[in-house]
């Protein structure tokens, strides 16, 4: 047992190498499974206790243990495709030792005998059946390896930015500059090569020349999406214009109402007397001015000015009485389910009491993160269409959007966040889940009516929006730029 340094960090291991010792495959499988045996029944304890405590030092500790040894696991311990303890229980499951070295050989063997046309390169496979483990295993782990490593430079560089320069720095040396040298070593002065040296290098520079035509030159289709509410064209909040008790219930929830129709009956007794107090001084104040026409013309003026100040405030009660009977703006759905519960209490002004959807038309709210702006401003878009949660197999073609200039940090609904199941990330310090992390920009594209697709406000989904055909290499030259600008400013 010691300890080794992953990523700079200190990592306890065991080596369990006599276990090689075992006839049986099965007991070796069983001592490469049993460290991570012990870290999903350790993850697995962590999860009872963090789902048992509040927040604190306890509750953030169990988090940490469970998620380090579950993902952690699952990411590099178990994984076949790095030479931990997946590697080598693969290894036993399929009987084939030496897995990885094999592989680079039986690799180097199909490129000589089918690519370079060296009949007498022998291939470290026995059978049909290994060989075909070797292929699909090698450029599998090649390819997974290059991302692990990725993940981690860039995981070192977020925290110790030159330190993850260097590290990129050695394995572009390792990865590229070295191996590119063997190869034109090999293609220069192998032996192996003497009778195939020009078909080797022809090959070698068509598949170059190939790749680059391929990545550079031929044009792919490109597109991005963005998620996205429905959201009714008319849509209004219902809010009460002025405080009292919720008397009745005049409309139905999910009721069509027309335009001025009743939904809420309010009670506002405070409001009544006051009114009748205003209206007596009003009375008043328009007797008092009559009698002071005929015997006090002084004070015609002072007592005039009452009367507009007394007539303004009946003005506006009586504008309050009216607003105790909460009306539709406009015609459409009234949407309050819980607006029965109502009926008794007290609301103030402002309250919020449900939504009035007109269902006759309808517009995609979509969310364009920051990596896509460049797409979305700069190149031109030729489609788009919307494929609504639910129902994903159906699409709804989009005939015309606009986009909201400038960057937005509030989101259209909640559900597009983190903490309504979205996938916009969200600031942690916005209990109510709207406020995005990271500025957007807002598109709003107008569907169709009369589909086969349900049109529900509030109901979300992705936009796909369809670009020009652009070559690979510029798109990649161009996420990679975006990232590092965004992570390192650079």
């Amino acid at each position: 047992m010691g300890v080794m340094l992953m990523i700079f960090t200190p990592v306890p291991y065991m080596d369990a190498t006599s276990s090689w010792g075992f006839r049986s495959r099965w007991q070796r499988m069983l001592v490469g499974g049993a460290g991570m045996i012990v870290e999903i029944f350790v993850a697995a304890l962590a999860t009872f206790v963090w789902a048992s405590t509040n927040t604190g030092t306890l509750h953030n500790l169990a988090y940490n243990i469970m998620f380090i040894a579950s993902v952690s696991t699952v990411v590099f311990n178990i994984n076949p495709l790095l030479r931990f303890d997946g590697y080598y229980i693969l290894s036993d499951l399929i009987e084939i030792p030496n897995l990885h070295q094999r592989c680079s050989l039986h690799l180097k063997h199909l490129a000589e005998h089918y690519l370079f046309g060296i009949k007498k390169s022998e291939s470290p496979a026995q059978s049909r059946r290994e060989a075909a483990w070797l292929t699909v295993f090698g450029i599998a782990s090649g390819i997974y390896r290059v991302i692990v490593f990725g993940g981690i430079l860039l995981f070192v560089a977020d925290r110790l930015l030159l330190l993850g320069m260097v590290m990129a720095f050695i394995c572009l040396i390792s990865w590229v500059m070295v191996p590119t040298g063997k190869l034109i070593q090999y293609l220069s002065s192998s032996p192996r090569l003497d009778r195939n040296r020009p078909r080797a290098i022809a090959v070698t520079a068509s598949t170059a020349a190939l790749l680059l035509v391929l990545l550079q030159v031929i044009p792919f289709p490109s597109h991005f999406r963005a998620p996205g509410v429905l959201q009714a064209k008319e849509r209004t909040e219902v809010i009460t214009e002025t405080a009292g008790y919720v008397e009745a219930v005049l409309a139905k929830p999910g009721q069509t109402v027309a335009r001025g129709q009743g939904l809420l009956r309010l009670g506002n007794y405070e409001l009544e007397l006051e009114l009748a107090n205003t209206r007596a001084r009003h009375e008043e104040i328009q007797a008092r001015l009559r009698l002071a026409m005929k015997e006090d013309t002084a004070s015609l003026k002072p007592l005039r000015s009452r009367l507009a100040s007394v007539a303004g405030r009946l003005q506006k009660l009586e504008k309050d009485k009216a607003d105790l009977i909460i009306k539709a703006r406009h015609a459409g759905v009234w949407i309050a389910p819980t607006i029965s519960d109502y009926v008794g209490r007290w609301l103030p002004r402002g309250a919020v009491l449900g939504l009035l959807v007109n269902p006759a038309a309808f517009e995609f709210a979509a969310t364009v993160n920051q990596e896509d702006v460049d797409s979305l401003f700069a190149r031109k878009m030729s489609s788009a269409e919307v494929r609504l949660h639910g129902e994903a197999g159906k699409t709804i073609a989009v005939g015309h959007w606009k986009v909201i200039p400038g960057g937005q940090r509030t989101l259209p609904s909640p559900a597009l966040g983190w903490k309504g199941g979205g996938e916009v990330p969200t600031a942690a310090d916005d209990p109510h889940g709207t406020k995005a992390a990271e500025p957007f920009f807002q598109v709003l594209a107008t569907l169709p009516s009369g589909g086969e697709v349900a049109l529900l406000d509030g109901r979300s989904g992705k936009i796909r929006f369809d670009l020009q055909p652009e070559p690979l290499l510029p798109r990649w030259i161009r996420s990679l730029r975006q990232l590092l600008q965004k992570r390192y400013q650079i």
